[in-house]
């Protein structure tokens, strides 16, 4: 199946430990689901600490059952992640999910077709404000939409502000300041601006591996959490983009008709 051009992009913010029975977790069921409903692609980031529902989520020193943030990525079509919505809606009704726009490039091609495809990828245009949403009335889960932003924050895991970790800093006011989803992710090899290349295999290495911090909220409370930023990162890259949040009914902000 090869579809290029516009999609959908889901991501689901859960806990490692976060069941949907006795014998399932949430993320490997809704992982399932995905798969019986032949979606187009899944994936699952593990966090190394971060905010679920507004509290710190973090592995501890003594626990016997470590806890984690986890991320799911759904791609496909906005028809297709509208109806996988549903499947969300009941095995993760407390959970944060965002929808944001993508747009497919290339698609499982052979080795054969490569250079084919490679003589007409462009970047894609500005879209319609929600051509890659699904519908309300075809989709009445889409009601309890809000706008929203994810703010991205690159820094080096060696970053420190008042004598701790600069991601733990961050996620800490984060929650000072009543944010409620934050995952902080650490890649195993990175460069930035100064040019190095910082890898877990390489034989000098101490830490200083990327770390990747993601917040997400409305923009009243991205907008909180800013001037934080302006003083605690003084070398790094942030970038904020448009989301679609969807949140419990109750929680968080009232619902709204998109």
């Amino acid at each position: 199946m090869n579809r290029e051009g516009e999609q959908t992009l889901l991501r689901v913010f859960l806990q490692n430990t976060d069941r949907y029975s006795w014998w399932s977790t949430a993320d490997d069921t809704l992982l399932g689901r995905a798969m019986r409903r032949e979606l187009e692609g899944a994936t699952s980031l593990e966090g190394i600490c971060g905010l679920v529902g507004g509290e710190i989520v973090e592995p501890g020193r003594w626990a016997i059952v470590q806890h984690h943030p986890v991320i799911l990525e759904f791609l496909d079509s906005p028809q297709a992640i509208g109806g996988f919505l549903e499947d969300v809606a009941q095995v993760a009704p407390r959970t944060l999910a965002t929808l944001e726009r993508v747009h497919v490039l290339a698609h499982r091609r052979r080795a054969d077709e490569s250079a084919a495809v490679a003589s007409h990828l462009e970047v894609p245009g500005q879209p319609e404000p929600t051509t890659y949403l699904p519908g309300p009335e075809e989709f009445p889960i889409m009601r309890t939409a809000v706008d929203g932003q994810l703010l991205r924050i690159f820094v080096d895991d060696t970053d420190t502000f008042h004598h701790q970790p600069l991601y733990r800093a961050v996620l800490d006011k984060a929650h000072e300041l009543g944010l409620s989803n934050a995952v902080v992710l650490r890649a195993p090899k990175g460069f930035g601006t100064h040019q190095r290349l910082h890898s877990d295999s390489s034989p000098d290495y101490v830490t200083e591996l990327p770390v990747l911090i993601e917040v997400v909220g409305t923009a009243e409370e991205i907008g909180r959490l800013l001037p934080f930023l302006d003083e605690a990162v003084p070398e790094g890259l942030i970038t904020i983009e448009g989301v679609k949040m969807l949140r419990p009914v109750g929680q968080g902000d009232p619902a709204t008709s998109t």
